[in-house]
């Protein structure tokens, strides 16, 4: 019976750990000036998000959801450089967390 018990787990385990190691998070990286149609001079941002998911591990140091979606802070300004992007996320993030050269333009904001 044990035997039973162990190999039903471990048949459980087989079909349903492949899904759980493929669950979705999101793209590798997100052209964001393309993303949320922002108009401008300077290059694209291209958020490294694998890389930030990477380091953070938490989903909800940005997103209201640990899956995922809509991100913590309301994005409604996008043009300037006060823009909500530097304003109320990327910046405050990237001081909090002492980004070298965190609020440099070309940090982000890399030439092709």
């Amino acid at each position: 019976m044990k035997h039973l018990v162990s190999g039903l787990l471990l048949a459980v385990a087989m079909l349903v750990f492949p899904f759980v190691a493929a669950a979705d998070n999101g793209p590798a990286e997100i052209d964001l000036k393309a993303k949320h149609n922002i108009e401008g001079k300077k290059p694209a941002v291209i958020f490294p998000h694998a890389k930030h998911q990477e380091k953070l591990g938490d989903c909800t140091k940005c997103h209201k959801d640990a899956a995922g979606g809509a991100l913590n802070v309301e994005i409604v300004n996008l043009t300037g450089t006060k823009n909500d992007f530097h304003v109320k996320f990327c910046q405050p993030c990237h001081v909090e967390m002492k980004v070298p050269k965190g609020k440099s333009c070309t940090t982000c904001h890399k030439k092709k």
